[in-house]
This record gives structure tokens, C-alpha cells and sequence, in this order.
């Protein structure tokens, strides 16, 4: 790992105990054991650091997703209980976790949700990327569900997007309820939601 990525990675694993706007500089620099030359040297301040932090640990996962989960060959279901576990940090494919530090330590998904929520609200600047994210997530549950309409997987009179309307509006909710509603457990949480879009899509 070259010194700016080691630096992006001090600066989440920190923000995850703490959260980003509470960490400093120092604290960084210590943690990546780098110079504060090096620091400078490839970020101008503690936002653009966040900048990279960001790529690197949300829209880097994006990328990664969509390739998996388009490379899946599984039927609908199968594909929809993937995308649940992935969203919390884990990979059903080989059970391997998806977020994992350097030293192979892994990132606890109620964190890691927390902190990306935190930015959002906290960083104004960086909204527009978050948005942007969203959309190219929609678009692909939408141009997944017409794959599945096309090879009669499921019901053929399904509205495409108003289904990724639909499933995009629980994968956004189940997690912060596994958070803050720990009465269930996440798997519960999960076959629940397979259910019941199953009952409403199934042919």
C-alpha cells in the first residue's frame, strides 16, 4: 500500500472509532506512521483526504459490487439475497468480508454506515457524489430487473422502475433498522424483506 493510500486508510479506520470530523491530522499521521511532509505532500487538508477516503471505500465497493453481482448467475431470489449481505459487508458467494483493512482486520458494517451517514450530513461538498452514487445503483437494479423480465424470471407486467423504486427504498432502510431496532436480527431482517418482494414479483 503506497503512503496515500496508508494515509486514507489511518484516516477511516480513526473515523470509524471516532468519527471523521473528530479526528485530527496528528492522529492521522501517527497512525499511518508517515512524515507530516508526507500528509502535505499528497493532500492539500483533512477534506481532501476525505475526498480519497470516500473513493476509495465507498465508490471503489460500488464498482466492485455491480461487477460480481452482474457476473451472478443465480435466479432472481438468489441475487437479491446476495445484494442484502453484501450491504452489510459480507459476501455469500465465498463468505469472504467484503471491507477489510490492510492488516486484514474486518470493518464492522453499523459503523461503517454510521460514518458514511455522518459525512453526508456533515460534508455538504460531497453530496453531489453520494447522489450521483445512488442513481448509478438504481439504474442498475432497474437494468437488472429488465434482465430478468426478458428471461421470464418474473412477472413480465412489472414496472422496471418502479420495482428499483421499491427494492433501492429497503436496501436503503434495512440496515439503519438492524441499527437501531436490534430486537431482530439481521438475518430475520433480511428473509423477511426476500419474502415479501418474492410474493410480489415470483411468476
Amino acid at each position: 500500500m503506497n503512503n496515500k493510500d496508508k494515509i486514507a486508510e489511518a484516516t477511516f479506520s480513526l473515523a470509524l472509532k471516532y468519527g471523521f470530523d473528530n479526528v485530527s491530522l496528528k492522529q492521522i499521521q501517527d497512525t499511518a506512521n508517515v512524515t507530516t511532509g508526507a500528509v502535505y505532500y499528497h493532500f492539500k487538508d483533512k477534506n481532501d483526504i476525505l475526498k480519497h477516503m470516500v473513493e476509495m471505500y465507498l465508490l471503489n465497493e460500488v464498482k466492485n459490487f455491480k461487477k460480481i453481482l452482474k457476473n451472478h448467475e443465480g435466479t432472481p431470489i438468489e441475487k437479491l439475497r446476495f445484494t442484502f449481505y453484501y450491504h452489510t459487508g459480507l459476501n455469500i458467494g465465498d463468505y469472504s468480508n467484503i471491507l477489510e483493512l490492510s492488516d486484514k482486520s474486518h470493518v464492522d458494517y453499523k459503523e461503517y454506515y454510521l460514518l458514511l451517514m455522518g459525512v453526508y450530513h456533515q460534508h455538504p461538498e460531497l453530496r453531489d457524489v453520494f447522489h450521483d452514487m445512488n442513481l448509478e445503483i438504481f439504474n442498475f437494479y432497474k437494468e437488472l430487473i429488465e434482465e430478468s423480465i426478458e428471461k421470464k424470471e418474473i412477472k413480465e407486467d412489472i414496472d422496471s422502475e418502479e420495482l428499483a423504486i421499491y427494492i433501492f427504498t429497503i436496501f436503503m432502510g434495512f440496515i439503519e433498522l438492524s441499527t437501531v431496532f436490534p430486537k431482530f436480527s439481521l438475518e430475520k431482517i433480511i428473509e423477511t424483506n426476500l419474502k415479501m418482494i418474492w410474493e410480489n414479483i415470483k411468476k
